[in-house]
């Protein structure tokens, strides 16, 4: 199974629409400067987070179903595990609807995952301008792989959506107006409020300022013609 390290266990706001769990698998392959899952992301075997067994956690959600109605699947990177698809396999065979948080850049693992039916919602995160992906995720980025995996949810028959956290540093008006065209026809896209801490992967960034809610909804303004929701999460 996917290297699991955290599990929260009743969320109503990362599933849409359900009362559910959200599972947190280990290792990334981005370096976002606002991320707050640092333990995750670098999955350092000394951490201090112990790696939570599969049988145990399965049978913890068994015995859940009467008040859980899906499994948010996050991380980390949940599709860097190549053993992702058999373990939500395992989730929806108990009955529960399957939600996945993806940075999008294993397109091959997305198209697998909704061929086989194995997702009923989808949340890719949207790190700016494809241009400026290595500089917001400090690290070479195949954006042709981001493209795809945009695509692909575009033409799902699953509910999705896409999402972008908003730090000043790197996004303003100017770098919104140029990201309509890669969003144009989406069902829905949220624009998610930075928040500083001191958690942050990066520590320059602890005290960054943010946006105000005001500012944010007048950059959500320039999708509403190319998105058929657009909104503000956490101003």
């Amino acid at each position: 199974m996917p290297v699991i390290k955290g599990l929260q266990k009743t969320t109503l706001v990362d599933f849409p629409g359900k009362i559910a769990a959200t599972i947190f698998t280990a290792g990334c392959n981005f370096r976002c400067v606002f991320c707050h899952n640092t333990l995750l992301v670098k999955n350092n075997q000394a951490d201090g987070l112990p790696v939570i067994d599969e049988g145990e956690l399965l049978e913890y959600l068994r015995g859940r179903t009467r008040q859980l109605e899906g499994i948010c699947i996050s991380g980390g990177e949940p599709t860097l595990h190549a053993d992702l698809p058999e373990f939500i396999r395992k989730i929806k065979d108990i009955g529960y609807a399957v939600k996945l948080d993806t940075n999008g850049t294993n397109p091959e693992m997305l198209e697998r995952l909704l061929r086989e039916n194995l997702l009923d919602y989808a949340a890719m995160d949207i790190k700016g301008p494809l241009e400026l992906y290595p500089q917001i995720v400090n690290t070479e980025v195949d954006t042709a792989k981001i493209s795809r995996s945009i695509d692909l949810l575009r033409q799902s028959s699953i509910p999705y959506e896409f999402r972008t956290t908003v730090l000043p540093a790197f996004l303003d008006e100017k770098e919104f107006a140029g990201m309509t065209g890669m969003l144009n026809g989406a069902e829905c896209y949220y624009l998610q409020q930075f928040h500083a801490g001191e958690h942050l992967l990066n520590p320059d960034y602890s005290q960054a300022g943010a946006y105000t809610s005001g500012q944010l909804n007048l950059f959500a303004r320039q999708f509403e013609p190319f998105v058929k929701k657009v909104a503000v999460r956490g101003a």
